[in-house]
């Protein structure tokens, strides 16, 4: 199955939720995060664990609104993407995919660590691997 749309829908949402400063209801966002869950959840690959585990930890940072949080695990989650992607080089183009997911999640982080910064919850700049 093919869940980049919706994956990116679920980005995408989480991000206007937080650039509103949650005054929009952030449930749906956290709805496609769920699904998301759920779904690395009930795969048997090994190298999708870390994934699930990273999207538990941000759905807790939404939760309690910690935008430092939330910006730190994006940040991993593009991450751990980019790592997944690596070995990937299809003719379906699910790599190319994956990358293109890896940026977004990273963008996102680094969108949500001004907003934090704006906001005076943090104050040194991002940390890069």
């Amino acid at each position: 199955m093919n869940h980049f749309n919706e994956i990116e829908a679920g980005i995408q949402s989480l991000f206007a939720a937080t650039n509103a400063g949650f005054t929009n209801d952030a449930s749906a966002g956290q709805s496609h995060l769920g699904t998301w869950l759920n779904e690395l959840r009930s795969s048997n690959d090994p190298a999708l664990r870390p994934v699930a585990q990273e999207l538990e930890v941000l759905n807790k940072a939404i939760s309690s609104n910690d935008l430092p949080a939330m910006a730190k695990s994006f940040y991993q989650l593009g991450h751990l993407t980019a790592t997944a992607a690596l070995s990937l080089h299809s003719f379906a183009g699910l790599g190319d995919k994956l990358r293109e997911l890896s940026q977004k999640l990273i963008a996102a982080g680094g969108n949500i660590h001004i907003i934090a910064q704006q906001r005076g919850l943090i104050h040194a700049a991002p940390a890069h691997h």
